[in-house]
C-alpha cells in the first residue's frame, strides 16, 4: 500500500499522515502561533508578528532580522543559527527557550521576561536588555559588546565564559555571576560608574 504524501498546511508546513507537524517552513502572519514543530529556513525578515507563539518549536536557520515579535511567547523552543540581528522582543516571554550560534546583534530584549534560557555561542553586541527581568539564564562562549542591562533584574544570570565590554549602566549587573578575568575587566568602567577615583599611592 502507497504512503500517504505529505499535503501543505496554510502556515507552510509539511504535515504527515499521522498528524504530525514534522516540517514547517514559513510562519502565516495572520495565525503568529506555532507549536510542536521544526521550523527550517523560514525567512520572516521585517516581519511584524507582533504576540507571536512558539511552543515545543525546533527552528533551525531562521531569519527574522528586524522583525517585530513584542508581546510574543517562546517556550521550550531552541533556534539555532537565526540571524536575529534587530528583532523586537520587547516585553516578551521566554521560558525554557535555548539560542545557539545565533546573531542577535542590537535585538531588543526591553522590558522582556527571560527565565531557564540559554545563549550559547551568540553574538549579542549592542542588544538592549533595559528593564528586563532575567532568571536562571546563562550566557556560553557569546560575545556581548556594548550590550545594555540599565536597569535589569538579574537573578542567577551566568556570564561566564562569554566576552564582556558592556554598554550602559554596568548596575545592572546586580545578581549575575562572572569570573575572575571578567570582574577585572568589568572593574574599571565600574569605579568610573561609581565615582571611584583609583590612583598609585
Amino acid at each position: 500500500m502507497a504512503r500517504a504524501r505529505p499535503t501543505p498546511t496554510k502556515i507552510g508546513a509539511t504535515q504527515g499522515p499521522e498528524g504530525d507537524l514534522t516540517e514547517l517552513t514559513a510562519i502565516d502572519p495572520e495565525v503568529r502561533e506555532v507549536e510542536e514543530a521544526h521550523l527550517v529556513g523560514a525567512d520572516c525578515d521585517g516581519e511584524k508578528l507582533r504576540g507571536l507563539r512558539l511552543v515545543d518549536v525546533e527552528a533551525e536557520r531562521l531569519a527574522a532580522a528586524n522583525g517585530d515579535w513584542s508581546s510574543g511567547l517562546l517556550r521550550q523552543t531552541r533556534l539555532r543559527e537565526a540571524r536575529l540581528t534587530g528583532l523586537s522582543l520587547a516585553d516578551a516571554k521566554l521560558e525554557d527557550t535555548h539560542f545557539v550560534g545565533c546573531k542577535l546583534d542590537y535585538a531588543n530584549f526591553r522590558f522582556a521576561s527571560i527565565e531557564h534560557t540559554t545563549f550559547e555561542d551568540c553574538i549579542v553586541d549592542n542588544a538592549d536588555f533595559q528593564g528586563a527581568q532575567l532568571y536562571a539564564v546563562r550566557f556560553d562562549g557569546c560575545q556581548l559588546t556594548g550590550t545594555d542591562f540599565t536597569k535589569a533584574e538579574l537573578s542567577h544570570v551566568d556570564l561566564r565564559g562569554s566576552e564582556l565590554a558592556l554598554g550602559g549602566s554596568l548596575l545592572g549587573l546586580r545578581g549575575a555571576i562572572v569570573d575572575s578575568l571578567q570582574l577585572m575587566d568589568l572593574s574599571r568602567p565600574l569605579a568610573h560608574e561609581l565615582g571611584i577615583v583609583v590612583k598609585e599611592a
